[in-house]
C-alpha cells in the first residue's frame, strides 16, 4: 500500500459528547504508565515496580483473589504473576492463605503493610476525584456517581468469569 492512501484522521470523530471518545480518553489517561508512576510516588510505594503496584491496586479495589483470576484480571499470564507475587511477598506485601472455598486452593491476600498502601491509595484516588470535581454540584456528582455505577453494571455482561482457570462470557444479574 502506497503511503499516500494512508488516512490519518480518526476512525471515530473528536467529539467530545460521544461517550465512547470520553470512556476512552479517561480509560488511556488512567492506564497511562505516567500516572501510574505518579500515584506510585504520591503512596511511597516501596520499590520501583509497576506490575507489584498494578497487584497491589488491584487487591485493595478486589479484596484476595485466587492467583489465575488475578492474573486474568491484569492480563497477564501465570507464570508472569508467580514471579510477581513472589517479588511481592518477599517485600511483605502480600501473603498466600488457603481458600475458604477450596481446601487446595490458595489466594492472595495483603498483609497489613499491603494493605496500608492500599489505603493510601485509595485516599489518593479519592482526593484526586474530589479535586477534579470540586467545580461540580452535589447533584452532578451525584448523577454521574449514579451513572457511572449503571454503566459498570451493565457492562459486566461483557466480562469473562473465570471458570476453574479459564475464562468464558457470562450475563451477571
Amino acid at each position: 500500500m502506497d503511503h499516500q492512501d494512508a488516512d490519518l484522521s480518526p476512525v471515530i470523530a473528536p467529539d467530545l459528547l460521544d461517550p465512547r471518545v470520553s470512556l476512552s480518553s479517561i480509560i488511556h489517561w488512567a492506564d497511562s504508565h505516567a500516572v501510574r508512576l505518579a500515584l506510585m510516588a504520591a503512596v511511597d510505594f516501596p520499590v520501583d515496580d509497576v506490575p507489584m503496584f498494578l497487584v497491589v491496586n488491584r487487591l485493595s479495589y478486589q479484596g484476595a483473589m485466587r492467583p489465575s483470576d488475578l492474573a486474568l484480571a491484569l492480563g497477564t499470564g501465570r507464570a508472569n504473576l508467580t514471579k510477581i507475587a513472589h517479588r511481592l511477598h518477599d517485600a511483605g506485601l502480600i501473603v498466600r492463605v488457603p481458600e475458604p472455598s477450596d481446601e487446595r486452593g490458595v489466594l492472595l491476600a495483603l498483609t497489613p503493610r499491603g494493605r496500608a498502601i492500599g489505603e493510601r491509595i485509595m485516599e489518593r484516588v479519592q482526593r484526586n476525584l474530589e479535586s477534579v470535581l470540586t467545580d461540580w454540584s452535589d447533584e452532578d456528582v451525584t448523577t454521574l456517581k449514579r451513572l457511572l455505577a449503571r454503566l459498570a453494571r451493565d457492562t459486566m455482561w461483557d466480562q469473562p468469569v473465570p471458570v476453574r482457570g479459564r475464562a468464558t462470557p457470562q450475563r451477571h444479574p
